[in-house]
């Protein structure tokens, strides 16, 4: 050490120690939202397949709901809401829009869980509409 200069021992490791954890808090932030979003646009995809299935013409409200459920299963989403809109799709007249609505817990969803360190919303929902088709 030369002279005049301050003695800076272990000052390196003190700005570690501080500075350390808000870097993996801002990491893990994103890894969070990042899930989030992927998470949305998979309920949206879900939401999508179930209206693709309502406007046909022998579709039931017990189909749309089976067809979600079992895309909903194959992402690993097991606690979630459809409705449907009008509540049986064979009510709709031909060129009216069926519309498909899926939500989740958010909770049930999480990826880590920082919902006490950051805003994060309690339900996620994807939705779709489409045209009914004429009955064949």
């Amino acid at each position: 050490m030369r002279r005049g200069q301050p003695r800076r021992r272990g000052a390196e490791s003190v700005e570690v120690a501080v500075a350390l954890p808000l870097v993996i808090l801002v990491i893990f932030t994103g890894f969070e939202y990042g899930w989030l979003v992927l998470r949305s646009m998979q309920l949206d995809h879900v939401a999508r397949i179930g209206a693709r299935h309502a406007v046909l013409s022998n579709a039931t409200a017990q189909s749309v709901q089976d067809r979600v459920q079992s895309a909903l299963s194959e992402i690993g989403i097991a606690d979630a809401t459809v409705t449907i809109t009008p509540t049986e799709p064979s009510d709709a007249e031909p060129g009216a829009p069926v519309a498909i609505e899926v939500q989740v817990p958010y909770a049930s969803v999480r990826l880590l869980g920082l919902g006490r360190l950051m805003p994060l919303p309690s339900t996620l929902s994807g939705r779709a509409s489409m045209v009914r088709e004429p009955d064949a």
